[in-house]
């Protein structure tokens, strides 16, 4: 199925929680499943950070989604059931509005001069989507990692209009840690020669720059023992003393050239920013103050051995919620995958997903 796409904010344009604006969006959408009679099995689904708006290809295309072996007819995302949307994020590269778009008063792609975004102002452009769709109201928002943050703020700023919530793997905020990951990353594209302060579009774009950052990221997506049952320490037959010596480099130099046929290094600051930055309490009092607007029934899942979102921050979560009053059903599992495994570790993900979207809503 083609990508569809509308164009948003034509009268009035979207204002930036940093400040700035932007008009005439235009946001990628998909849809999956059938909308039923009551108007009340629609779910949206928030990607993680360099996901898109295709969560799932029909077999026949012969390629696949980044959550195809969890969705389809009597899976967990069953699309028998359900009637799925998802949206590429503000910000993105994969047909909705971002810094390679072309900005309406250069005529030139916006690159450096792209506003600062926020997970709150994704929200609102999804939130524009939904009424552009004539959909009122959301059985349930689900997504993983950066996902998962868009569906924290989707049930506090939307209390109303939201009955489920399910987060997988992600905290309510990123650890200073994780913050200082993506700094390395960010230092890594920056540093690079063709950057160009972000206005590259018309020479060679930073991909070494894009290419280190992506690699760091790939050793935080996963853990030790699933690398060590993957690579060990086994070497190349021609390996390079100083280059792809052992497999697990070989394996994280391919995925940085790999990252760089799908995605765009002014996106990725951007969308990595907007990660570091999320707070729920933005806009409101404090964060008591902000989750305490959650009417939706909320699960979290946990995966223990995350290297990313580790237990201890899922776990500070998890009693910010509950001190919130948010009705929250929590999950903890361990995985090889780390915090991979909401993408590929089915069986471990399929019973909360399920039971996450038949939860009724509270006041049924």
């Amino acid at each position: 199925m083609a990508v569809k796409h509308v164009t948003l904010f034509t009268e009035e344009p979207l204002y930036l929680v940093f400040g700035g604006q932007l008009q005439n969006l235009e946001v990628a959408y998909q849809t999956y499943g059938k909308l039923n009679q009551a108007r009340d099995n629609i779910v949206l689904i928030c990607h993680a950070l360099t996901g898109d708006a295709e969560p799932y290809f029909d077999k026949a295309s012969g390629q696949e989604g980044w959550w195809q072996h969890f969705m389809g007819d009597d899976l967990a995302l069953d699309t028998t059931k359900y009637f799925f949307i998802c949206s590429n994020v503000l910000g993105g590269c994969k047909g909705t509005t971002g810094p390679a778009s072309i900005n309406p008063d250069t005529a030139q792609p916006y690159g450096s001069l792209f506003p600062k975004i926020t997970v709150q102002d994704i929200v609102k452009v999804q939130k524009a989507l939904l009424d552009n769709l004539g959909i009122h109201h959301l059985r349930a928002v689900i997504g993983g990692s950066f996902g998962g943050m868009q569906a924290t703020q989707w049930a506090i700023d939307h209390p109303d209009f939201v009955d489920n919530v399910i987060n997988l793997c992600s905290s309510l905020s990123l650890s200073a840690e994780a913050i200082g990951f993506n700094h390395v990353m960010r230092q890594a594209i920056i540093n690079d020669p063709n950057f160009a302060g972000g206005d590259y579009y018309d020479g060679q774009p930073p991909h070494q720059g894009l290419s280190i950052a992506r690699m760091l990221g790939m050793l935080t997506y996963r853990t030790d023992i699933q690398l060590a049952k993957a690579f060990g320490r086994v070497t190349k037959s021609e390996g390079q003393f100083w280059g792809d010596y052992f497999q697990v480099e070989s394996y994280l130099s391919y995925q940085g050239k790999k990252f760089l046929t799908r995605f765009d290094a002014n996106s990725y600051l951007h969308l990595i920013r907007a990660l570091d930055l999320y707070e729920p309490s933005l806009g409101y009092a404090d964060t008591k103050s902000a989750l305490a607007r959650i009417k939706a029934n909320y699960t979290l899942v946990s995966v223990i051995n995350d290297q990313l979102f580790k237990q201890t921050d899922l776990r500070k979560s998890k009693l910010l919620l509950e001190q919130s009053g948010v009705s929250l059903t929590y999950y903890e599992f361990a995985s090889d995958y780390g915090h991979d495994a909401f993408l590929v570790d089915y069986a471990i993900f399929e019973k909360p997903i399920i039971e996450g979207l038949a939860r009724k809503a509270k006041n049924h």
